[in-house]
């Protein structure tokens, strides 16, 4: 699989005032991430809002990220969608614009069958030529695949690996020894050190965003033995987290990068704003650690 690195923050994607992308933040952004030593960028996830943003939109944010990072770290365009149709479209949109791997969460709203899923991964691969990367996660897709069934996709061999966005430790593990040629990246920031213990092939990360020194922070204490440093980057990026959980995750984070002079803009409707009391809690511990305007 031609992807370089092991940490990989799942970018924001930035918007104007009212709502409509902001194609021209990606530079900043990108920019700030890499400052951190950040490997690469998984682009239009979760983190990205693109479940609220049409096909255009989403090619649009690609296409520009592409354009600015393609030269400076591995890629990874996430094409998931309700329709087999626009996952199409969006992965061979990913395979000329020169992305290292797509990426894809299951198809969400309808109870699919586990044949349907298969099928809508084999279009996939077939339309981006790419590597393939299943983004497993349950909590937001209604879509839990087990241990064999994941094992199941990836016999396919364009499929690569799997973005795990779990808790379950057990089931990572399971599939890392089933399939050690395959590559795991975890995706819950908050039990990254679990997963790093484990020995993850890397991190896959909202929060790494903002904080993407951390997690680099962690791989290398890990790697070197050093489990004390470890937990104490772990406890740092969890205390952000904890506050972040209370204010919303991508609010608060795109509050904090506009903070800090990197213009990411607000979060699409329904999404709400920040409230005072939010925005002082985050504040609070911004300063204190390092991250004043």
């Amino acid at each position: 699989m031609d992807i370089s690195g092991s940490i990989f923050a799942a970018t924001l994607t930035p918007m104007n005032a009212d709502g409509s992308i902001a194609p021209a933040g990606v530079a900043p952004l990108t920019d700030f991430i890499l400052s951190k030593g950040v490997h690469g960028l998984y682009v239009s996830g979760s983190t990205g809002e693109s479940v609220l943003q049409s096909r255009s939109e989403r090619a649009e944010i690609l296409s520009a990220t592409a354009e600015h990072a393609r030269e400076k770290c591995s890629l990874i365009a996430h094409v998931g969608s309700a329709s087999t149709g626009d996952a199409v479209a969006l992965a061979a949109i990913a395979g000329e614009l020169g992305y290292n791997a797509v990426s894809a969460v299951p198809p969400y709203y309808y109870k699919h069958n586990f044949e349907d899923i298969a099928d809508y991964y084999r279009a996939i691969a077939d339309a981006s030529g790419l590597p393939l990367i299943i983004y497993n996660i349950p909590a937001l897709s209604g879509t839990d695949l087990s241990t064999a069934r994941l094992l199941e996709l990836m016999e396919d061999d364009r499929i690569a690996g799997v973005k795990f966005t779990a808790q379950d430790l057990f089931q990572f593990e399971e599939l890392r020894k089933t399939a050690p040629n395959k590559k795991f990246y975890f995706g819950t920031d908050e039990m990254f050190l679990g997963a790093a213990a484990m020995g993850t092939d890397g991190g896959i990360g909202s929060t790494y965003n903002l904080i993407g020194d951390v997690y680099v922070a962690v791989e290398i204490a890990v790697a070197a033995g050093d489990i004390d440093e470890a937990r104490r980057q772990q406890r740092k990026a969890n205390d952000l987290i904890a506050i972040l959980l209370k204010v919303g995750v991508v609010g608060g984070l795109k509050h904090a990068l506009n903070r800090l002079g990197v213009p990411v803009g607000p979060c699409r409707r329904p999404f709400s704003p920040m409230s005072a009391d939010g925005i002082t809690l985050l504040n609070t511990w911004l300063d204190e650690n390092g991250y004043a305007p």
